[in-house]
């Protein structure tokens, strides 16, 4: 009798026990998935700011090499600087020096351009009356006009006497100036373009073939050809044949050169000596 009594009281109390530790199992659950949940939020969070660092970290990355590309960057166009530089300031040496040359040029030129032209009024009659044939006699107004001449060239300041000279001087350089001399033997020497020839002639027909022969023994010559003609003591019909022949052989150079060059002369007169010209490299 005593034993069953204990079987229906510890009944309950398993019932109790079980209720106990079902109770607890679900708050244990309960509490877990809380957690786990807490966790996966935490988680995501941190996932989210990691990517977030990680592209800030990216974005510094990218903006050290951009800082370095650009650091590399200055430091080649600061040499390249440096370098053009030092290259202006040799440029600029040898600028002044050149200048300096060209002011002692100049100013050697119009000092002796001063003292070239001035000439006393015996030494202009004398260059009046050397420059004309005698058998021509000029006329008052022109021996006025070409004293006027001499005297204006010679009252110019040296500035305005090295300008002409310098003009001149950039004209031969941009056309070839050829020379015709009558000496008083009747021989025509011919000067220009490096060469200089010789030649008699003493009709103009014949004076037209010899120049014109003389001519295509030359280099090709620049786009305007100046021919100047001057003669001395010789025979009226030798200078004039030559004087009748330079528009025939200027004529036939013309056409030889199909436009790509220019023939222009001009008669200079009686010359008691003959003329020297330089030629222009």
């Amino acid at each position: 009798m005593k034993s069953r009594r204990l079987t229906f009281q510890l009944t309950p109390l398993l019932d109790l026990l079980l209720i106990v530790i079902f109770a607890q199992f679900l708050d244990v659950r309960e509490t877990a998935t809380e957690q786990e949940q807490s966790t996966s939020t935490q988680l995501s969070a941190a996932q989210e700011e990691l990517a977030g660092t990680q592209d800030q970290l990216a974005k510094i990355l990218a903006e050290k090499r951009e800082a370095a590309a650009d650091r590399d960057f200055l430091r080649t166009s600061l040499q390249e600087l440096k370098e053009k530089t030092a290259g202006q300031e040799v440029e600029r040496k040898s600028l002044e020096e050149s200048l300096k040359r060209a002011h002692e040029q100049r100013d050697t030129i119009a000092s002796l351009v001063s003292e070239l032209f001035d000439l006393p009024d015996e030494t202009v009659n004398e260059l009046i009356r050397t420059r004309t044939p005698e058998n021509v006699r000029l006329t008052p107004e022109q021996v006025k006009r070409l004293r006027n001449e001499f005297r204006e060239f010679s009252k110019q300041k040296p500035g305005e006497s090295v300008r002409h000279l310098l003009t001149f001087e950039e004209m031969r350089k941009r056309c070839d100036i050829w020379e015709l001399y009558i000496n008083e033997t009747g021989m025509t020497v011919f000067s220009g373009s490096g060469q200089t020839h010789t030649f008699r002639a003493e009709t103009t027909e014949q004076f037209a073939s010899e120049l014109y022969e003389r001519y295509k023994t030359l280099p090709q010559p620049k786009s305007l050809v100046i021919i100047l003609l001057s003669y001395g003591d010789v025979k009226a019909s030798v200078y004039e044949a030559a004087i009748d022949g330079l528009p025939i052989v200027a004529e036939r150079m013309r056409t030889d050169q199909s436009g790509r060059s220019r023939f222009e002369y001009a008669v200079l007169g009686f010359n008691p000596t003959p003329p020297v010209v330089p030629e222009v490299k």
